[in-house]
């Protein structure tokens, strides 16, 4: 990759040779650009991958390439009987559960009977305790008896109080096992949804992978997607990054319509040197899209560092490259200052006029 420049308006360089054919020439003003030369192809701004998360044989897919998809479209489905069944036992577990936590569930009404039973007991024996204190008051029973009817009472509320707490453990243990089933039920609907693959963006269908009844394997990639702008990738060699600069113009030529010229706009340098590509890469927007523009297409840019209108020049093979100096046709030598170089033409800003008529290098 290498710096090179165009030229936007072409001019015709009047050649004047003397007696001992000696070429000479005489500055010309014209349009002069410099410019940076990269390669690249189009690209998308946001570019993912489609991953498998689970293993299975794809059963069905609902694009291919070239389809335009929106966010959160169902695109693949991969074969899960086990895991259909886990999830189907998963939820009849927690149907289950749901029921046997309702109040009329067979578990909660034995236990409520059991209360009731244990109510019953200690309001008789709450009489019968009643009724021997009176007696006992009069000596109309013996202590022993006192003490038994007594005893009976107790250990009638402890019984209701010990009926009242195993329900109420029961409820807990019923409502964590109703938690518990509606958990698993979560969890094995996620896994489930791992074998029906989705879009995370909208955007177009740039390749697929896998076939229907191919094997798909975790972590796989099953398709890639493109979505938002198309974009122009540009590689540019380490002596001209410098030049660079976002919001340049670019002209762009795409390899699959070499007839027309595009332009665009640097709108991303990346910080580093990608060793890969053994160049710097940037970014640049179309600011006008061809009616067809294909993903990957390759393409040529010149980006535009400085320009300049009716520009003073001379032909490159009239400068003396090391000293900046010309040689006058009266055989002086003159230094010059220059501005922009591109590969035909040298502009010059300080030391010659329009009028000045120089002799070709090779005769310095």
């Amino acid at each position: 990759m290498k710096k090179t420049y165009i030229l936007l308006a072409a001019v015709m360089v009047v050649l004047v040779s003397s007696c001992k054919q000696t070429e000479t020439v005489q500055p010309q003003k014209v349009d002069i650009v410099d410019a940076v030369f990269a390669s690249g192809y189009v690209i998308y701004e946001f570019e993912y991958q489609v991953t498998a998360k689970a293993e299975g044989y794809l059963v069905s897919s609902a694009v291919e390439e070239g389809n335009r998809v929106e966010a959160q479209t169902p695109l693949f489905q991969l074969s899960n009987e086990v895991q259909g069944e886990q999830l189907a036992n998963a939820q009849l577990n927690y149907q289950d559960a749901v029921k046997r936590l309702d109040k009329q569930s067979p578990d909660l009404i034995k236990q409520e009977t059991q209360i009731e039973q244990a109510k019953a007991q200690v309001n008789l024996e709450y009489k019968n305790f009643q009724r021997y204190e009176k007696l006992r008051a009069t000596n109309a029973v013996s202590k022993a008896d006192y003490e038994r009817v007594k005893l009976q009472y107790e250990n009638a509320k402890s019984n209701l109080a010990l009926q009242e707490t195993i329900l109420k453990d029961l409820i807990n243990s019923l409502e964590i096992s109703a938690k518990n089933a509606q958990s698993q039920v979560v969890i094995q609907k996620e896994t489930n949804a791992d074998y029906y693959l989705f879009s995370k963006i909208g955007g177009e269908v740039l390749n697929v992978f896998k076939e229907p009844g191919e094997l798909v394997k975790r972590g796989e990639v099953v398709a890639t997607f493109g979505g938002g702008k198309k974009l122009a990738k540009l590689f540019i060699s380490e002596e001209d990054i410098s030049l660079i600069a976002t919001d340049q113009k670019a002209v762009l030529n795409l390899n699959t319509d070499k007839k027309r010229t595009y332009t665009g706009r640097i709108q991303r340098i990346y910080p580093s040197f990608d060793s890969k590509e053994q160049s710097f890469i940037v970014e640049a927007s179309f600011e006008e899209l061809p009616i067809t523009l294909y993903h990957n297409t390759q393409l040529q840019a010149n980006i535009i560092i400085d320009e300049k209108e009716n520009a003073l020049v001379i032909p490159q093979e009239y400068l003396d490259q090391k000293t900046n100096q010309v040689r006058l046709e009266n055989g002086e030598l003159q230094p010059i200052k220059v501005g922009i170089r591109n590969t035909q033409w040298v502009e010059v800003l300080e030391g010659l006029d329009d009028r000045s008529v120089l002799v070709k290098p090779e005769k310095l």
